[in-house]
């Protein structure tokens, strides 16, 4: 019998060794993450402009939720380098990896939104434009007919304001477009709906002049500086990036005042205007996470790291333990102790508990009563407990089992001693 709990000694330091190597060879905390933003929600904490205020944002971009992910992975190193809850190595090690990759993921709906919702202003304001003038010329001619109806008559139908705010939007985009530039494309778009207008022989467009067409750029000249398009130079920043200015003009008037040195918030030269909006944005979030923030991230990394340290201690105690009771040939069997079981459980908690916690329990949380825009989300912390605490698992079955031959040997012994 004796030779059995010998066996099982062996068994036993083998899995405790294997328990301390995980300890230290694992992530010390890995942590992952899907999370499914409510698009309307979302759409919310985005500054609205004239833009975006009349937009169905859902059927826009063919969702109503967009995934994203955050994710970091902690070594040993890299638990000691932030457990004093240092910001900047905080920030270096979880923080600004996932705020750089949800802002990049975040730039294909902010295109979509952008590009859609000003060519639908384009195409409203330029339907008006031409409207007025059509109704002009009909008004000399006599007004005969509707407006509508000449309109119609001449296929000044949605789908050609649709190529028209097309045109207009693609030529205030190039690369080195003016007011002028721009200008061109819609006095060229404004005649051939003029000369369409006249084939109705409904219409008297002697009255569409250069003075008109005068008229019509100070407006546009008018929009486009509203918008905070125009250059010093005349030229024009890409339409298609008017969220991006808009963002960074939020992002740097939250962060004024709260910034050791304000030049950061300026525009350096030759930075782009989805880098610039990125940047500020990636600061701004950065600054408003309150201390206690980091504080609370410090003292979980600082328990971790004494976590591991008790936790291998009372793996190594059991270790020395069994070994040297192995080598007893009167008393083989090992002592497992109250103090193993109870730091034990913890490690359980820690290990297997949070994993399963995260995984299974909280997406079962009523998550979009906080206010928040997330309709969903799955955690998955891992820390270095989680192998050790599926082998503790495992030992407590050991344990059991273990009992029934200890209590054989000990009746065993007491025999030979009578």
């Amino acid at each position: 019998m004796k030779i059995v709990i010998k066996i099982f000694n062996a068994i036993i330091m083998a899995l405790s060794l294997v328990a301390t190597v995980f300890l230290f060879i694992s992530s010390t905390f890995s942590f992952n993450s899907h999370i499914a933003l409510d698009v309307e929600k979302f759409a919310k904490f985005v500054p609205e402009t004239k833009f975006t205020e009349n937009i169905d944002i859902v059927n826009l971009l063919g969702t109503d939720t967009i995934h994203v992910g955050i994710k970091f992975n902690l070594t040993y190193g890299g638990i000691g380098e932030v457990r004093d809850g240092n910001r900047d190595k905080i920030n270096e090690k979880i923080i600004s990896n996932n705020v750089n990759d949800i802002i990049t993921m975040l730039h294909e709906p902010i295109d979509l939104i952008t590009e859609f919702s000003i060519r639908e202003v384009i195409k409203s304001t330029v339907k008006d434009e031409i409207y007025k003038q059509v109704d002009d010329a009909n008004q000399r001619y006599g007004g005969y007919s509707t407006t509508e109806d000449i309109m119609d008559e001449v296929g000044m139908d949605d789908e050609y304001f649709n190529n028209f705010s097309i045109a207009l939007y693609d030529a205030a985009n190039e690369d080195g477009a003016t007011v002028d530039s721009v200008s061109d494309v819609l006095y060229s778009q404004i005649d051939e709906a003029m000369a369409r207008a006249e084939e109705s022989g409904m219409v008297d467009t002697s009255g569409f002049s250069e003075d008109t067409k005068t008229s019509i750029r100070e407006n546009l000249l008018g929009i486009l500086e509203s918008l905070q398009l125009v250059n010093d130079d005349g030229t024009l920043k890409k339409i298609s990036q008017i969220s991006y200015i808009y963002i960074a003009e939020y992002a740097k008037k939250g962060l004024d005042g709260k910034v050791d040195d304000p030049t950061v918030l300026e525009k350096e030269p030759g930075e782009s205007e989805p880098d610039y909006a990125d940047r500020l944005m990636h600061l701004f979030i950065i600054t408003v996470i309150p201390d206690f923030a980091y504080m609370i991230i410090g003292y979980v990394c600082t328990a971790l790291l004494i976590g591991l340290f008790v936790f291998a201690a009372i793996w190594g105690i059991l270790i020395i333990i069994t070994f040297l009771r192995t080598l007893s040939t009167k008393k083989p069997w090992t002592i497992f102790g109250p103090w193993f079981w109870i730091v034990g459980s913890l490690q359980l908690i820690l290990g297997v508990g949070l994993t399963a916690a995260g995984k299974f329990i909280l997406p079962k949380f009523n998550i979009q009563a906080t206010g928040l825009p997330i309709r969903s989300i799955i955690l998955a912390p891992r820390t270095y407990a989680l192998i050790p605490s599926i082998i503790f698992l495992a030992m407590i079955i050991i344990a059991i089992i273990y009992a029934f031959f200890k209590k054989a040997a000990k009746m065993e012994m007491y025999r030979n001693v009578e």
